[in-house]
Parts: structure tokens; sequence; C-alpha cells
């Protein structure tokens, strides 16, 4: 099965963590992509949640780190809103969420993927479990 990990996660992961499943193909969304590198390239003087852990690698590992966030390696994959778009609109119909957790519902659907985030998202998980997907909490 497909894992499909959120910022947080992808953000570890690029930093030389495993994916929260060894040997399982890994995933992340677009706004989830978005969002980390909004963090992390964006941030001046203070640092955030997202942005603070690649900030306090020695320079080398932070090098390898941007350089993955730059480039996304290839052994994440990352689906198209041209495969995503008319499941996203489909599920609107079912489903009240914002657009980054409609993209993280449809990609699961889509890739039949075990969703993993690093905090709790109540109305995304109901979305997921309704729609026969798994997905685990690991922060």
């Amino acid at each position: 099965m497909t894992q499909l990990v959120d910022d947080q996660l992808l953000s570890g992961i690029l930093r030389g963590a495993a994916p929260p499943k060894r040997r399982t193909a890994v995933f992340t969304t677009g706004y989830w992509y978005v969002r980390l590198c909004q963090a992390v390239l964006g941030a001046a003087d203070r640092t955030g949640v997202l942005s603070a852990p690649f900030a306090a690698l020695p320079i080398a590992a932070r090098e390898r780190a941007m350089h993955g966030l730059l480039e996304l390696p290839d052994s994440i994959g990352l689906l198209s809103l041209r495969e995503l778009g008319a499941v996203i609109g489909q599920q609107r119909r079912r489903h009240d969420l914002n657009i980054l957790g409609m993209e993280a519902l449809s990609a699961a659907i889509r890739l039949d993927a075990h969703v993993y985030l690093s905090a709790s998202s109540p109305r995304l998980e109901a979305a997921l479990h309704a729609e026969g997907c798994s997905v685990t909490v690991v922060g």
C-alpha cells in the first residue's frame, strides 16, 4: 500500500528520517509540499514549526535537505491536480473540508493510500474513514 505523508512528515524525510512505513511508496500532496516550501524558503529571522528543523541542521545536512526541498526526490510521489481535479470535485459534495484537506482526501482515494498525519485533524480523519481510507496520527 502507498503512504501519503503530510508536510511535517515530508520535512523529516527530506532531512533524512525514515518514512512512517519503510519499503512502501511515499507520496505527499501539492498543498502540503507548497506549505513546507513556503515555510522553509520564506523563513527570514524567525523560524516556525516547519522551518526550524531545517535551520537547526548542520550546514552540509541543511544543503542536502534544501536540495531535496527545491527538487523533490523521485522517491517521493506527487499527484498532479490534473489527476485529482475530478475526484476533488466529486468529494466536495460529500465532505466539508478546506482545499488542503480535499486534496489529501482525494489523493488518498486515488492512490488507495494509508495517510500519515503529524497532528490530529478530526474533520480530515472523519472524511478519510468515511471513504474507507486508513489514517494514522504519528505526532
